[in-house]
């Protein structure tokens, strides 16, 4: 489980936070962020590490996609994050039916180079990236009980001892209206997802950022110990920002004895942010992604500031 050993109040820190003075441009070049997207159309909106590849301070090689809607725009590319290097980022063709604002992405656990993507209006998409292009295997399908005016920001998958798949995914909720955590059994064929009946579904809030337009989950992703990580996001609407985000520990998921997944999350009052982005940081958490060792890398879709990603080292 991850703790947060120096922030000893959630509510003192929300208090302070508050207070923090807006950003006054955009985002400084020397705070460890790299940038691999530029302008309105360069933001990193899901991203998932390449299963197999190292994993180190600086070093990754990643899968992202962006939320665009044109039909000649980008929907997914590739990293190759080194340290002391720029980051090598490649554009892919995207090849099968063209989605309009992809919002999330996980990797399939135990098949390498194959990931599903999914749109703010809950299609989910099985991609294989190889071979300098991302090919959609068979045709979108919709994510379980989601209905119209639905807004998908985040999706997990996660493979539990018995070798089972499971699918966690929210909508982003916004301002006082909760995100919705549900989660279901998946598999991953040649024709798509195939999702099975979600046997959870949980709202989930946050105290920070608690102003503008609060993404409740704006992504999250689930260890292999069956815990929830989950980003937050604040958006005023404007371009420019300032933008505010954070990332909780915000649960469990877990597996019973008839094989359904079962989801316990935080209550707002009860959770404390281990990674914090005040509007004086103007950066929007739209992408996580961790790895062993403690290693996390934070993607964002700044907007006009394109898209920049981090690494950190995340627990006690």
């Amino acid at each position: 489980m991850i703790r947060n050993a120096v922030i000893a109040s959630a509510t003192a820190l929300c208090a302070f936070l508050a207070t923090a003075p807006p950003a006054a441009g955009a985002p400084g070049p020397s705070d460890g962020w790299q940038r691999v997207g530029s302008g309105i159309l360069g933001g990193v909106s899901g991203m998932a590490l390449v299963e197999g590849a190292p994993v180190a301070q600086g070093l990754a090689d990643a899968v992202v996609v962006r939320d665009n809607k044109g039909d000649h725009e980008s929907r997914v590319a590739t990293l190759r994050l080194r340290p002391g290097r720029a980051p090598a980022v490649s554009e892919l063709p995207w090849l099968g039916v063209l989605p309009a604002d992809l919002e999330a992405l996980d990797a399939v656990p135990g098949r390498p180079g194959h990931y599903i993507a999914v749109a703010s209006r809950g299609d989910a998409y099985h991609i294989v990236v190889a071979d300098g292009r991302a090919v959609v295997q068979g045709g979108p399908a919709a994510l379980p009980g989601r209905h119209d005016g639905d807004n998908y920001e985040s999706f997990a998958l996660h493979r539990d001892r018995s070798g089972r798949t499971f699918a966690v995914w929210a909508t982003r909720g916004s301002g006082p209206r909760a995100a919705v955590v549900s989660a279901s059994s998946v598999r991953v064929g040649a024709h798509g997802p195939e999702f099975g009946t979600v046997t959870a579904r949980q709202e989930f809030a946050v105290p920070f950022p608690n102003e503008d337009e609060v993404r409740h989950a704006s992504d999250l992703k689930v260890l292999d110990d069956g815990t929830v990580l989950a980003s937050s996001a604040s958006d005023p609407n404007v371009d420019d920002g300032p933008f505010a985000s954070a990332v909780y520990e915000a649960g469990r998921l877990t597996v019973n004895g008839a094989h359904d997944a079962v989801l316990r999350l935080t209550p707002k009052d009860d959770l404390v942010p281990f990674a914090l982005f005040t509007k004086r940081d103007n950066r929007k958490i739209e992408a996580i992604a961790f790895a062993p060792g403690r290693q996390a890398v934070w993607g964002t879709d700044d907007e006009n500031y394109g898209g920049s990603v981090k690494f950190d080292a995340v627990g006690r």
